[in-house]
Parts: C-alpha cells; structure tokens; sequence
C-alpha cells in the first residue's frame, strides 16, 4: 500500500506540473505551485524531484516521444519521397511548435537555464536524434546508404527545430510556410530522382497533411 501511495503522489505531482507548465511556462512555474497543485508540502515534493528541471522532463519526456512516434506514423503513411519529406518537415518544423498552444517552447525556457551542476540528461535528445535519422532513411535511398550526410540533415534539422519553437513564441506567423518547406524538401532530396507528382499548393503555412493551416 505505501508503495500504491507513493506512486500516487508521484503521478500528481506530474499532472499538476504538466497543468502549469501550459498555463504559465517553465520559467514562471515554481515548485511551490507544484506542490500546492499537487495536493502535497512543498518540502515532500523533493522527495519524489530534486529540481524543477527534472520535474519538466518527465512530463516532456513523455509528451514529445508520443508526438514523434505519431509523427514518425504519418511518414511511414505517406508515399515516394517528397512525399515522406514533406511530412516529415510539415509535421516537425510546423505542427509540432503550434502543438498543444506551444508547449514545446517550455523545451526552450529549460535549457536555457540549465547549468553545469543541474541533473540534465541528454538520452531525450540522442533518442529524438534516432527517430529523425530513421525518418530520414525512410524517405529516400540515397539517405538510408549515406550516413554521414543523413547525420549533418539530422543536425541541421535539430537546429531549425530549436528555432521555430522560438519564433512561434514571438511570433506565431513566423513558421515556416509552403514555398521554404518546398525549398527544404528540394535540399534534403537533392540526390533523388525528381517526381512528376506536383507540390501541394498553398498561401502561408501547412500541416503533416500537407493542407495549408494558420498561426
């Protein structure tokens, strides 16, 4: 029974951060309101957490690996390589920063106030990199026998992430839009064979589906 409890307490102190990580942002979360969501002392909560950081990636952790897997399905539906491309990049440089009213702009808020000394752990990022560069062998052959390329897309990519989750949060518009998805699309296919099918068409800015959507 203590061990039921436990676990309890656990899952509501990451429920209540998850809640205030949407309302507030990571920066203005504190581990007071953390507790006091939660139901517990603030001084039980470093029972379970040693820091906010920490807090922040169990529940990231959690939300982002389900929306790359989901992502990562939506590739693997579509089909030819443009195709695959353009959901891949629709999904991970457009969708995902607008996902649940910006939430992976917390990501941003995190790290920048990591220091040498706090408990982060990279395994999220090394498995984000995986699932990307796994993606991209899917896409086109010239990419699944090409590892070194596929690996400078992947930190490419990695990079461009970082920055639209940044420029959504200043500036919802800023995403990119149909022509710069294409342009990224035509790069990273750039040893491929050109497909007769036409681009998809559209004014500002798409979705994995390949449909136009606004900020």
């Amino acid at each position: 029974m203590p061990q039921v409890k436990k676990e309890d307490i656990r899952l509501a102190i990451l429920e209540a951060s998850h809640a205030l990580f949407l309302e507030k942002g990571y920066v203005d979360t504190t581990m007071v309101q953390i507790a006091k969501r939660a139901g517990i002392s603030h001084a039980n909560i470093y029972s379970y957490f040693t820091a906010k950081l920490q807090v922040f990636f169990c529940v990231y952790d959690k939300w982002f690996k389900a929306r790359i897997t989901a992502l990562e399905s939506e590739v693997m539906s579509a089909h030819g390589a443009h195709a695959r491309m353009r959901t891949l990049l629709a999904g991970l440089l457009v969708d995902t920063p607008r996902l649940d009213n910006g939430f992976s702009h917390n990501l941003v808020q995190a790290l920048s106030t990591v220091t040498p000394g706090d408990p982060y752990d990279p395994s999220l990022l090394q498995w984000f990199r995986e699932r990307l560069s796994a993606m991209l062998a899917a896409c086109a052959p010239s990419l699944a026998r090409d590892g070194v390329r596929r690996a400078r897309l992947i930190d490419m990519l990695v990079l461009t992430f970082d920055g639209c989750l940044v420029n959504y949060h200043v500036n919802p518009a800023s995403l990119p839009d149909v022509a710069m998805l294409e342009e990224y699309v035509a790069a990273f296919l750039s040893t491929e064979p050109a497909e007769s099918a036409p681009a998809p068409q559209g004014a500002d800015s798409v979705t994995a589906s390949g449909t136009t959507a606004t900020a």
